[in-house]
């Protein structure tokens, strides 16, 4: 019997909206900032949460949807780092740089929830059988030689979770209440999501009229346990008092609890993704796709990647794989492949 461990990063969302034929001008999982504009405010609906009335911070600091996707990573890193460094010393949110990081983590939620609804379900279920990763999970879940598939993902789409079931792949999402897609079936596939999700449901919705963007109050990055969240696929819109999410750039091994019995939401996942990577043996199968292995994260992806046994199948997917990423890879395991797209994993299984 075969474990099977993936790894995906944003590399993996680029790629099903490749499939799906969905440009950038329409969904730009790059440049996050590019669509500000459209984004609805969840307190009034209007369009334009992206903006100096309603984040006043992150405008301030140059945030703006005509800014260069290289710009717009060299904000979110910053106010990433200012924001894991005051959380070390718990220091209360009250400096621009740490409002604008609520108002950040606020607006990638709402931001994504409205990509989320401009792909329809009757897309996916026409499209996504011949891309390659849905074949190669099917494939992978009908093998009795299949014991396991753990993925990892760091994305906060619920695109990986729509193609499953599409698939007629039952999944569960590791460490949130009802976190079995359809309850009482065998998951043969675990999801873990250590930065987040706009499935992550905390508690239950507030109305409109009680949302509030920043807190000067706040002293935490992450909020919540696991126990206070729920996995939902309906009513993303909904408004929570505290959402689950890490910036891109974030580093969740610098975000801890000061509650030293319960786990926040991000500790959690951080030591369930090491303990399924401690979980393989060398004859399991790893597959990792498009990973970007930044300075500022690569200390918790490396956690990971030294957890699995050198001698392990590993296999990448990335078009443009970074030279340190794959002098890391190299230096780690025996052997590795790297595939430049996707369509060649529905062949693996043949």
């Amino acid at each position: 019997m075969t474990k099977y461990l993936f790894l995906f990063g944003n590399g993996f969302t680029i790629d099903f909206l490749s499939h799906m034929g969905i440009q950038s001008d329409v969904i730009d999982v790059l440049n996050l900032f590019a669509h500000g504009d459209t984004v609805k405010y969840p307190k009034d609906k209007v369009p334009g949460f992206l903006s100096y009335t309603y984040c006043k911070n992150l405008w301030n600091l140059g945030a703006r949807p005509n800014m260069s996707y290289e710009a717009s990573m060299e904000l979110i890193e910053a106010l990433v780092t200012c924001a894991n460094t005051a959380s070390a010393v718990h220091r209360k949110f009250d400096t621009v740089y740490l409002q604008a990081y609520q108002e950040l983590t606020t607006y990638l939620k709402y931001l994504f929830v409205e990509y989320n609804n401009k792909v329809t379900d009757d897309e996916i279920n026409t499209k996504i059988h011949s891309w390659g990763w849905a074949v190669l999970l099917k494939g992978l879940v009908a093998s009795q030689d299949t014991s396991k598939i753990t993925i990892i993902t760091y994305n906060y789409d619920i695109w990986l979770e729509r193609v499953l079931m599409a698939c007629g792949i039952n999944f569960e999402v590791v460490g949130v209440k009802n976190g079995k897609y359809r309850a009482g079936e065998e998951a043969k596939v675990q999801i873990i999501k250590p930065h987040g999700s706009i499935s992550f449901a905390y508690r239950d919705p507030i109305a409109s009229s009680q949302f509030v963007l920043t807190s000067a109050q706040r002293d935490e990055i992450v909020v919540g346990n696991a126990s206070d969240y729920t996995a939902i696929y309906d009513s993303l819109e909904s408004i929570y008092v505290y959402n689950a999410m890490i910036p891109p750039a974030g580093d969740s091994l610098r975000i801890d609890s000061s509650d030293p019995v319960n786990d926040n939401w991000a500790r959690l996942m951080r030591r369930e993704a090491i303990k399924a990577a401690r979980d393989l043996h060398y004859v399991d199968e790893m597959y990792i796709c498009g990973i970007s292995y930044w300075h500022v994260d690569r200390i918790e992806f490396d956690q990971i990647l030294t957890s699995v046994p050198p001698a392990i199948k590993l296999k990448v997917v990335n078009p443009k794989p970074s030279s340190t990423f794959n002098a890391v890879l190299t230096g780690l395991f025996e052997e590795h492949i790297t595939y430049n797209n996707s369509k060649v994993l529905g062949g693996i299984l043949k």
